[in-house]
């Protein structure tokens, strides 16, 4: 994988060019502070300090940015439990609280926790244009291996704090800020680059920039969406995630010395949420010498009874928009794309992702996409019957999660528990 075919497949540079066939987008150019905190890094370092003296520190503990708005982000929960039914009312209190009521906060004064007033203002007011729930994203990356983080499992934002949650948790948003462009065969790192040295950047992303509306740059929200109600809703999650293998963006070598200080910018991208997106009606198109040779069910993880009669109604629509929207605009010879297919025949774009790499095939193999010969005929592949699912596709958790080999968090965990357990049964009061 080239460095330029990344590049071009980030979602602010081929955004304007395709906003008419894909879904409102609002993009924010993200400060240093911000990249920093998500780094796991102090996001306003002492300026007089040794750039290198905190590079082998531990990172910083898990903190949620510091509210400015005043706005109560995530709902009070209460140590105890009440009554079920007493929930049932609609003017109950007991459980949730009210949104003026006063919640502790057990990290208000620890000295590393960051605020970020002009980002979270943007971030908030890009929300509320886009309806008032959104999908984030950074250049590449969305953060699907952290929905486990969410109150509802989904990637659903509805204000600053859960954006920056999402973002904070993720192996994937990590990826693109370390790793994403050394995996490019011509990466080069630039000379001068240290980790953790002040960027320059430009005044508006600098404090934290504001969502862009300018018409010409494409940024601008449009009223385009993908369902026919036009709503906001659930099922939004998996849209438009664009890939990260979690198992090799966890194990990759994170050495920091990329992600903010060498001249690149990064952008935080907030996605229009819609509800009762179904996702059979999501695909994910190879290209390769600028022919679309295969695709595949973009939730290869499950069967969809639906799915194998109409494929033959969506290959048509899939290759009719190839044709006369993405080929003749994307600038790489190789590529995968991700479509949604509406009810009413509609193709809308999702994302774009470079050939190979982190990106997944799916149904496929790399291998198989590669093979002399391959492209005189359009592959279509979807589940076919119950249980006849490719393993090794989970990637909606940390691979840690996954991860139970000698050595893992698990390992760990799982020995620890016995020698609490021995050492508990073997105490004198192991009985009481």
């Amino acid at each position: 994988m080239l460095l330029e075919e990344l590049l071009r497949c980030q979602i602010q540079e081929w955004y304007p060019a395709f906003r008419r066939h894909s879904i409102p987008t609002v993009i924010i150019p993200l400060p240093a502070a911000f990249l920093r905190y998500l780094a796991g890094q102090a996001a306003y370092p002492n300026p007089n300090a040794d750039a290198d003296a905190g590079s082998d520190e531990e990172p910083l503990p898990f903190l949620l940015p510091a509210i400015t708005s005043g706005r109560q982000p995530f709902a009070p929960i209460h140590a105890h439990h009440p009554d079920p039914v007493s929930l049932l009312s609609s003017d109950s209190e007991l459980f949730f609280g009210s949104s003026a009521e006063e919640v502790h906060d057990p990290d208000a004064d620890h000295p590393h926790r960051p605020e970020f007033p002009d980002l979270e203002a943007a971030v908030d007011a890009a929300i509320a244009e886009l309806g008032g729930a959104a999908l984030p994203k950074l250049n590449w990356s969305a953060p699907k291996d952290a929905t486990f983080m969410s109150a509802d499992g989904t990637a659903r934002c509805t204000c600053f704090a859960e954006v920056a949650m999402l973002l904070r948790a993720s192996d994937c948003v990590a990826h693109d800020l370390t790793s994403a462009r050394k995996s490019c065969e011509d990466f080069v790192r630039p000379e001068g680059a240290r980790r953790n040295a002040r960027k320059e950047v430009s005044a508006g992303a600098e404090e934290g920039a504001r969502p862009n509306t300018n018409e010409a740059d494409g940024s601008r929200v449009i009223d385009d969406g993908l369902s026919d109600s036009g709503e906001v809703g659930e099922e939004g999650g998996k849209a438009n995630a664009a890939d990260c293998d979690t198992k090799d963006a966890s194990e990759e070598e994170s050495d920091g010395d990329t992600w903010v200080d060498d001249g690149f910018q990064y952008y935080l991208a907030l996605r229009k949420w819609y509800p009762g997106l179904r996702p059979e009606s999501e695909f994910r198109c190879f290209v390769r010498e600028r022919k679309l040779i295969a695709v595949s069910q973009r939730d290869a993880s499950a069967y969809y009874p639906s799915l194998p009669g109409w494929s033959s109604e969506v290959q048509p629509k899939i290759e009719a928009f190839f044709e006369d929207v993405t080929e003749p605009q994307f600038g790489s010879n190789n590529y995968t794309f991700d479509v949604y297919v509406r009810n009413d025949g509609r193709v809308k774009l999702i994302d774009f992702n470079p050939w190979g790499g982190y990106t997944l095939p799916l149904l496929f193999t790399w291998e198989e996409l590669e093979e002399e010969g391959r492209g005189h005929e359009l592959e279509f592949r979807v589940v076919m019957q119950q249980g006849a699912v490719r393993p090794g596709l989970m990637t909606a958790v940390p691979y840690d999660m996954l991860d139970w080999g000698k050595g893992s968090g698990w390992d760990v965990f799982l020995k620890k528990a016995d020698e609490e357990l021995n050492r508990q049964m073997n105490s004198p009061d192991g009985d009481s």
